[in-house]
């Protein structure tokens, strides 16, 4: 047994490189997964190397930056699976600029847009087991971490 059997984690940015590692690693520990990415490719690919292991996954291809899209990925998990008990919030992008060159839209967008979308807003729908409607995350931007309570 996994120290997460039955645990369900939304992992965004997860069909390739370190978020395809993270889901595997939480796989191996028994998670169910909803695999995210921004093409359509990865994501399925992901969620059918998963299944051949063993895992329960799905996939939500989109992008996480988009306004409707964290509704369309919590609804994946709370269909599927009927609870959310791990948020991961790995997607990220780049404007191609130095950090002290950003605009304050940039800023925005590249760090506080992806937090507020990936981790605040479904942290609300995180199952009701073991600490329920908290999210405890060490976040960019956040240092010391913050908490999103349901």
């Amino acid at each position: 047994m996994g120290k997460l059997d039955g645990k369900v984690a939304l992992v965004t940015g997860s069909g390739r490189g370190i978020g395809r590692a993270i889901v595997e690693k939480l796989a191996s520990e028994g998670a169910r997964i909803v695999v995210n990415d921004l093409d359509a490719d990865p994501a399925p690919e992901t969620v059918e190397a998963l299944r051949k292991q063993g895992t329960d996954a799905v996939a939500c291809v989109g992008n996480v930056t988009v306004p409707d899209f964290m509704d369309r990925f919590i609804n994946t998990a709370m269909s599927t699976y009927k609870g959310i008990d791990i948020i991961v919030n790995n997607a990220d992008y780049t404007w191609n600029d130095v950090i002290q060159k950003m605009t304050d839209e940039q800023w925005y967008c590249h760090y506080r847009l992806p937090h507020d979308r990936a981790v605040s807003h479904p942290a609300r729908h995180l199952s009701a087991r073991e600490g329920a409607g908290r999210c405890r995350c060490r976040c960019r931007g956040r240092p010391r971490g913050c908490v999103a309570r349901s």
